[in-house]
């Protein structure tokens, strides 16, 4: 008896050796997980001096993140006081560089790092529009031709409608006819201070022509009928 309580007992042990060896330990459990960690891009584009906000996704809360750049004097990274998983991403002069956020767990232990490619370019240094002068109908919209150079740099110029009754512009230069009238649509750029400007004529709607009454239409078909 004593023999076969043995023998079951033995075999339960290598059981339970065997199906050990095959279930993943709680490192392998933690790699596992720590593969679903992320940044919100892969890559960023940005002119000189411009800012950009990195985040972090599906970190732990004992997790230490580290933020740095391969080349501060490209671009220079700087975690966020009061939220861990964000950094400033700020453009310092144009080239190409990464910035990369190390994840180490509660024992000191890199378990992922994560890298993004950042491009910096140079202010731009002249704008215009491809037209002086633009004409729309009431409601209508329409994106201004805007030309920055150099045609590399990210600079965006921020727009201005001198009346904004008549015409509105927004950040991406897109122009709505609001009501007849004139007004000018400026493209500043804030480096430099260089601008453009384009005249927007809006014209009133065509009125609607009133379809033939049913009265009309009888004293029509009456009248061709007497002929």
């Amino acid at each position: 008896m004593r023999h076969k309580i043995k023998i079951i007992f033995s075999w339960l042990l290598i059981g339970i050796l065997f199906l050990g060896a095959f279930q993943p330990g709680s490192d392998a459990l933690a790699a596992k997980k720590n593969k679903y960690i992320r940044m919100n891009v892969k890559s960023i584009n940005l002119s000189k001096n411009g800012v950009y906000k990195l985040r972090l996704y599906n970190t732990k809360k004992k997790q230490t993140i580290v933020f740095s750049s391969d080349d501060e004097m490209v671009a220079a990274v700087v975690s966020t006081a009061t939220q861990p998983k964000q950094a400033v991403v700020t453009a310092v002069n144009p080239g190409n560089t990464y910035v990369r956020a190390t994840i180490s767990n509660s024992r000191g232990k890199v378990v992922r790092t994560l890298k993004v490619k950042v491009k910096v370019t140079p202010y731009a240094v002249s704008v215009k529009f491809g037209q002086k002068k633009l004409s729309l109908t009431e409601n209508e919209n329409t994106k201004l031709n805007t030309i920055i150079k150099p045609n590399v740099s990210q600079e965006l110029p921020v727009y201005e409608s001198s009346d904004t009754d008549v015409a509105t512009v927004n950040s991406r230069g897109v122009v709505t006819a609001v009501a007849a009238g004139e007004a000018i649509v400026t493209a500043t750029l804030l480096s430099s201070g260089q601008s453009a400007e384009c005249t927007v004529v809006v014209k009133p709607e065509p009125a609607e022509t009133a379809p033939p009454s049913a009265t009309t239409a009888t004293t029509a078909s009456t009248a061709h009928n007497t002929r």
